[in-house]
């Protein structure tokens, strides 16, 4: 599995302090960041981040917090919440123990199932 993801993330407002250079280097601050390309003129950031050390809404809530303000329309909002969503269930998964039809817990889990 792939764990570097690339994600668009649009806001309606950049922070009052700084440029996109500095904005760049603070949100490379979040653990797992490893690459921010900001495009201030048509109110873009992507992003480049290891999924195994942060997801997308721990730099949505840096970016809000260092000052930026999320385009808050449906779309946008779609768009991160299914980011999310996605994003969880692929940690999820990562956790779960792949299973065989041939061992021993298998065939127990199995029989509790059918109860």
């Amino acid at each position: 599995m792939d764990n570097i993801r690339h994600h668009h993330i649009r806001f309606t407002e950049a922070p009052a302090v700084g440029g996109p250079e500095e904005w760049a280097v603070e949100l490379k601050k979040v653990n797992g960041v490893v690459g921010v390309r900001i495009e201030a003129e048509k109110r873009d950031v992507f992003v480049e981040y290891d999924l195994l050390k942060c997801r997308e809404e721990a730099i949505e809530h840096y970016m809000v917090k260092v000052g930026f303000k999320l385009d808050d329309s449906i779309m946008e909002r779609l768009k991160r919440g299914w980011v999310h969503y996605t994003e969880e269930n692929e940690m999820d998964a990562l956790g779960v123990k792949p299973r065989s039809c041939c061992t021993v817990d298998d065939k127990e889990g199995e029989e509790e199932q059918k109860k």
